[in-house]
């Protein structure tokens, strides 16, 4: 099975939505039984003049199995725990703050070695605000096929 389908597994996290006032996440993601995890942001047409006071940040953070299976408390990644962004501060690794920064796809891969981690888009001062969907691939994985149903 040398092909996408049985070998990425593809979960949309969060379906297209407008995104105003409250974040939208991605939920915690274990990346136990995966080589590879990355995240794809889609925005669409923000509906508001973006600027510096209004826009969406995109941040990623992870934490630790407690032993249980359970994450421990989430903390922001850095620089060392991605690829593809750099400059990350408090986990933002994007903000979508003018208007060439919409209707763009943001992929971020996550390198940080521990097994929980999720991404989140956070309005800032938005009032119409505009669609968001957020996608975890998963690849190299230890079971195949994925499930891609």
């Amino acid at each position: 099975m040398h092909d996408i389908v049985n070998n990425i597994a593809v979960t949309q996290s969060v379906m297209p939505q407008t995104i105003t006032s409250t974040a939208l996440t991605t939920g915690t993601v274990d990346t136990q039984g995966a080589d590879i995890q990355s995240f794809v942001v889609l925005v669409g047409n923000i509906n508001d003049t973006l600027s510096g006071t209004v826009r969406i940040d995109l941040s990623i953070s992870h934490a630790d199995d407690d032993g249980t299976g359970n994450p421990t408390a989430f903390t922001a990644c850095d620089d060392t725990g991605v690829l593809n962004f750099s400059g990350l501060v408090n986990g933002v690794f994007a903000s979508v703050n003018a208007s060439a920064a919409a209707e763009k796809r943001y992929v971020i891969d996550y390198v940080g070695g521990l097994r929980f981690v999720k991404v989140t888009a956070t309005p800032v001062g938005l009032t119409n605000g505009g669609p968001v969907a957020l996608l975890s691939l998963q690849a190299n994985l230890h079971t195949l096929p994925a499930v891609n149903v």
